[in-house]
């Protein structure tokens, strides 16, 4: 704990307030140390894959046995941060998931975390007045705890979890506690998210690199074979020769076109040129090409 608010003070105001929570989940386990085990290898669980959806489960499934809760959901909040833009859940089959339907998309008291951004514990969800009713098919659910999964100061989505299977309701400790795992998950959210940025960055400039190189290149080095055989064509003194030479000359021709297109592709595939002009009026060129006959 002392190590914590060392560490707290070192990093200012955003790291002090997520030491702040580690460090109260930090006394609690010191109350509790039974609890010591099963939280450290929830937070150990969910920093071992970069992968973001399988990092989204795992999150779930770590919380859900952290408080030892029937069942347990993950909202992910769409770009506007008003809706649920995917609900990733632990607990029900995938015939159960079919047979609920429509996933939520973040009203009545999941809609409630959405707006206040604060932890939520409840002894019976269903007597909540924001609660909606169950739609058909859905297992009954009674004690209820949500908490905001945040990174840094945007809040990325809610751990929503239900049904605690030792007890009657969901008690502070828990809620301390999954609060604890949420700043963690927090941190490697935002380390998969980075690395996935690494990635599209690398690929980006692998793609720059290899339309350079082709322009710069190949394009320049076939066109300049293709102007030596011009001259060659005219020092030809058998027309077999001549034709054979003018056709590798058009071959050459067609090639650097090729190139060129491939070109406009790798750019077109960085997203900033997909609806440009040349993309509209290659478009219409393959349209008119059929009635025009050419």
């Amino acid at each position: 704990v002392q190590g914590v608010r060392r560490l707290a003070r070192a990093g200012g105001p955003q790291l002090g307030d997520a030491a702040g929570v580690v460090e109260r989940v930090l006394v609690q386990l010191a109350v509790d140390p039974q609890q010591a085990p099963a939280h450290l290898d929830a937070v150990a669980a969910v920093g071992t894959d970069l992968d973001l959806p399988a990092m989204l489960r795992r999150i779930v499934a770590a919380a859900a046995q952290l408080v030892d809760a029937r069942y347990a959901a993950l909202g992910v909040l769409d770009e506007s941060g008003t809706e649920l833009a995917e609900f990733i859940t632990v607990g029900l089959s995938d015939e159960e998931v079919r047979a609920i339907g429509h996933l939520p998309k973040g009203h009545g008291i999941l809609g409630m975390l959405i707006v206040d951004k604060e932890p939520l514990r409840l002894r019976d969800l269903t007597k909540h007045p924001d609660s909606y009713g169950f739609p058909a098919n859905h297992p009954p659910m009674a004690s209820f705890l949500g908490v905001p999964l945040r990174v840094r100061d945007e809040v990325f989505g809610n751990l929503y979890l239900t049904d605690k299977a030792s007890g009657e309701t969901f008690t502070a400790e828990d809620e301390l506690l999954v609060v604890g795992l949420a700043v963690a998950a927090g941190v490697a959210i935002e380390n998969a998210r980075l690395h996935n940025r690494v990635q599209e960055a690398a690929i980006v400039e692998d793609r720059e690199r290899i339309a350079r190189d082709l322009h710069d290149t190949v394009i320049q080095r076939l066109f300049a074979t293709g102007l030596s055989l011009q001259g060659a064509i005219r020092k030809a003194e058998v027309p077999e020769v001549a034709e054979r030479i003018e056709a590798a000359v058009e071959d050459l021709d067609l090639t650097v076109k090729h190139i060129r297109t491939a070109i406009f592709g790798l750019e077109s595939s960085r997203g900033r040129t997909v609806n440009g002009t040349r993309a509209e009026v290659m478009s219409l060129c393959r349209e008119a090409a059929g009635p025009l006959g050419f």
